[in-house]
């Protein structure tokens, strides 16, 4: 007896469509595939519209995969793979990083490093950068800072294993690539150093880790709501 229902609802599984003057049924893996999706589907917590769409698209595809030879394995992979791939939605495609947002997110970084590390500093010996402001000052920090952000994103985009650039450029030029991008960061570091303090005034300690704070806080904001991927940390 229940071997007749089986039989009778895997029947009423099997389904058609015209195509012009043509009626195309299912293959007997294909209807099979549909019979144990409509289960599955049944028995998990999608909506029955929602089900129905889906049951529809799916429908149609195996249909149309038919005429091509591909079967719902090739398509769908199991029924199960099918129910979650329903459940879950299409996938997003990744968002793409733009070259401005690393070089923003790597300034920021520099900056927010150079601010700590300096308010600890003037905390410890508040005198040593009176005469001679240095890197310590705040428009050499703000200099070294956003040249560093620039440069850093062609770095990290040929160091890394998945990057594409990486793959089209030879070795000896990604080296040439990173030491050129090390020394122009370099000169800008001691060019900017050198600046008086009328024109590089070095702020109280407490501004630097106020700054600091801040800065992490835009930072943790920037990357959560462009999706930016990779950079120093």
């Amino acid at each position: 007896m229940s071997e007749d229902k089986t039989t009778e609802e895997r029947n009423a599984g099997k389904q058609q469509v015209s195509a012009g003057k043509t009626n195309q049924t299912f293959t007997k893996r294909n209807e099979d595939f549909m019979f144990r999706l409509k289960k599955e589907l049944s028995a998990s917590d999608v909506a029955v519209e929602k089900q129905n769409e889906a049951l529809e698209e799916t429908k149609l595809r195996l249909l149309a995969g038919q005429l091509k030879g591909e079967t719902a394995k090739q398509i769908y992979g199991t029924p199960t793979d099918r129910v979650k791939s329903i459940v879950e939605g299409p996938k997003k495609a990744p968002v793409e990083t733009k070259y401005w947002m690393k070089a923003l997110d790597n300034g920021m970084v520099f900056l927010m490093i150079f601010a700590l590390m300096f308010g600890i500093m003037l905390i410890a010996q508040p005198k040593s950068f009176t005469s001679e402001p240095g890197p310590a000052g705040i428009t050499a920090m703000l200099a070294i800072s956003i040249i560093g952000g620039a440069c850093a994103p062609f770095l990290t985009d040929r160091l890394q294993p998945t990057s594409k650039k990486k793959e089209r450029t030879s070795i000896w030029k990604t080296i040439g690539m990173a030491t050129g991008m090390i020394l122009v960061w370099m000169v800008a570091y001691m060019a900017f150093s050198s600046l008086p303090q009328s024109l590089n005034p070095v702020l109280p300690f407490e501004a630097y880790l106020v700054l600091a704070a801040v800065l992490f806080g835009v930072r943790m904001w920037f990357k959560r709501r462009y999706h930016v991927t990779g950079g120093f940390l």
